[in-house]
């Protein structure tokens, strides 16, 4: 295998996105829809380029890391979760809460910090966005599987 093989990712799933699931046993009781933060992602490179040169003073009185966190998580909002589906609270207590940015933001930043942190670790991995074994197609990641469609996110 070539050196370039090795790291060669697919652009379409990259830019589609994978499908990371959350279940208990072999029951999938919620799922978030995700294209590479990062990589091919060229929005995602714009956004968050965009988001720091704007609160550049804020991030320099950033003591605790909090304003930093919060533009990740908006940057995931605009670039990276595409949709999301399942047993996934709102603010409201509504389920399933609508894939809006507000929501996503909220979800990541204030109700669950750790699943944000969760979600950023299973999307770092490289085997996520490159074609599967014999199957160019194939988008499933580890602890997920594949998701052709997917409904746009709203804007809300």
């Amino acid at each position: 295998m070539s050196l370039n093989k090795r790291f060669r990712t697919n652009k379409e799933i990259e830019e589609a996105g994978i499908r990371v699931e959350y279940k208990d046993g072999d029951e999938v009781y919620a799922w978030i829809k995700c294209r590479r933060p990062g990589g091919r992602n060229s929005l995602f490179q714009k956004t968050l380029s965009k988001k720091l040169r704007e609160n550049r003073q804020a991030l320099e009185q950033d003591d605790d890391g909090s304003v930093d966190n919060r533009l990740l998580a908006e940057t995931y909002a605009e670039a990276v979760v595409v949709d999301w589906g399942g047993e996934i609270e709102g603010p409201d207590g509504e389920v399933p809460a609508a894939c809006t940015k507000e929501n996503i933001v909220w979800l990541l930043t204030e109700e669950a910090p750790d699943l944000f942190r969760d979600l950023q670790v299973r999307l770092q991995s490289r085997s996520n966005w490159q074609d599967k074994a014999g199957d160019a197609k194939n988008s499933e990641s580890a602890s997920s599987t594949s998701s052709a469609g997917g409904r746009k996110k709203k804007d809300s």
